[in-house]
């Protein structure tokens, strides 16, 4: 067999291998785009519900430690 068909094979096989591999993945995973979006809002969401959670601890520890700091210590005369 001349070379350039073997390569010629070769690249369909490769291609071929491909598509069964994506049409295998589309079986075992639902890919679509809808579902892929969707789960990208939900990861954005929770990362965002992560962020405003520490951004709140944040605050609620500086507000503690500012009151701590404001009260005097009463003198015993």
């Amino acid at each position: 067999m001349p070379r350039t068909e073997l390569m010629r094979m070769g690249i369909a096989f490769a291609v071929a291998i491909v598509a069964i591999s994506f049409l295998a993945l589309d079986a075992i995973v639902d890919v679509n785009s809808s579902a892929i979006t969707k789960r990208i809002e939900t990861m954005q969401a929770s990362i965002a519900d992560v962020a405003m959670s520490r951004h709140q601890l944040a605050s609620t520890v500086q507000a503690w430690t500012h009151r701590g700091d404001q009260k005097q210590p009463s003198a015993i005369e």
